[in-house]
C-alpha cells in the first residue's frame, strides 16, 4: 500500500506523475500547507523537513518505508521496477544529468524565483535579476538539448522529463511567451501534455481527500 502526500504544487505533481506512469496503486492525503499541517508531529515523521511531497509504504511484516522528496521517490521507483530509465549506458547518465537539473536546479530556482518576484513584502531587485537569470540559464540548457534529442534522457522518455516538466508547465501559463521563445521546449511540453498518465498525475491532489480529514 502506497500513500502519497502532496500539495497541488510542480514538486508535488513530479511524484503523482510518475506514481500514474509506472501504474502504481495509491491514496493520496492533500496536505493543507496554508494550514500548517505539514508542521505537524505526525507528518514530520514521515518528512523531516516539513516538505512535501512524501511517501509511505507499507511493507510485508508490518514494515513501513518512508520516502521524502520528489528526487528521492522518482528515483526510488524508477530504480525499483526498472523502468522510467534508459537501459543504455550513455542515455542513462545524461538522463540522470537533466534529472539532477530538474530537482537542484530548475525546481528550487523557480520556487525561489516565485518567492521574491511575487510573495515577498518588499521586492529586492538584485534577488529578482539573479533568480530570473540562473531560470534563463535553466530554460536555454533545455532548450539545445530539446533541439538534438526527443526526451531529456535521449530516445527514451525517463524521470529526468517528469523531474523538469511540472516547472516548465507552471511557467508556461504564468504569462511572459515562455514556449513562444524556445520552441524546442514547446515541442516537448506538449508532447508531455498529451501524454495520459501526465494529465491524471497534475490532477493529483485536487481530488484527494485533506489530510485533516483523512482517518487516523
Amino acid at each position: 500500500m502506497l500513500t502519497l502526500y502532496s500539495f497541488p504544487t510542480p514538486n508535488g505533481r513530479k511524484a503523482s506523475i510518475l506514481l500514474e506512469e509506472l501504474g502504481l496503486t495509491y491514496a493520496v492525503h492533500r496536505v493543507d500547507l496554508a494550514a500548517g499541517e505539514n508542521k505537524r508531529p505526525d507528518f514530520l515523521a514521515i518528512s523531516p523537513i516539513t516538505k512535501i511531497p512524501a511517501l509511505v509504504e507499507e511493507l510485508p511484516g508490518g514494515r513501513v518505508r518512508r520516502l521524502f522528496g520528489s528526487g528521492a521517490i522518482l528515483l526510488h521507483f524508477a530504480e525499483r521496477t526498472g523502468r522510467l530509465l534508459p537501459e543504455d549506458e550513455d542515455e542513462r547518465a545524461e538522463a540522470m544529468s537533466w534529472f539532477m537539473l530538474g530537482v537542484s536546479d530548475l525546481g528550487p530556482t523557480a520556487i525561489d524565483m516565485q518567492r521574491f518576484a511575487a510573495r515577498a513584502p518588499d521586492r529586492i531587485p538584485h534577488a529578482i535579476d539573479l533568480y530570473k537569470g540562473e531560470l534563463m540559464r535553466c530554460y536555454a540548457a533545455l532548450e539545445d538539448r530539446l533541439g538534438v534529442a526527443e526526451h531529456l534522457g535521449g530516445t527514451t522518455y525517463s524521470i529526468a522529463d517528469i523531474a523538469c516538466f511540472p516547472f516548465i508547465a507552471a511557467a508556461a501559463v504564468a504569462g511572459g511567451g515562455l514556449l513562444d521563445r524556445f520552441p524546442n521546449l514547446k515541442r516537448w511540453h506538449d508532447a508531455m501534455a498529451g501524454r495520459p498518465a501526465v494529465r491524471r498525475g497534475m490532477a493529483v491532489p485536487e481530488t484527494a481527500v485533506p489530510e485533516s480529514a483523512a482517518p487516523g
